[in-house]
């Protein structure tokens, strides 16, 4: 099931990367409109950088057009020099 946000909320999404390893680093998060009107400024959602917090990625998205979908993105790496990614859909609805 996506995640869903009112335009006026600021979130935490949480990319859980402990099926895969003990730790991560290096997080990089992406967000791009993959349905509903074109967001010129969808990179501006996300708010400060990706946080790690043992095999979870934090990143705090703020905004969004109401009535779009926006997929949310993540690739770190583990202590071995593996990199894996995490992908997650963010739906944008007045509450």
């Amino acid at each position: 099931m996506p995640l869903t946000k009112d335009p006026a909320e600021i979130i935490t999404v949480t990319f859980d990367f402990s099926s895969d390893a003990t730790a991560v680093s290096n997080p990089a998060v992406s967000i791009d409109v993959v349905a509903g009107k074109l967001d010129p400024s969808a990179s501006a959602m996300l708010v400060g950088a990706a946080q790690v917090e043992g095999t979870n990625v934090l990143q705090r998205v703020d905004a969004g057009l109401a009535g779009n979908t926006y997929k949310l993105r993540c690739v770190a790496d583990d202590e071995d020099g593996e990199r894996f990614v995490r992908a997650d859909t963010l739906e944008v609805q007045i509450a």
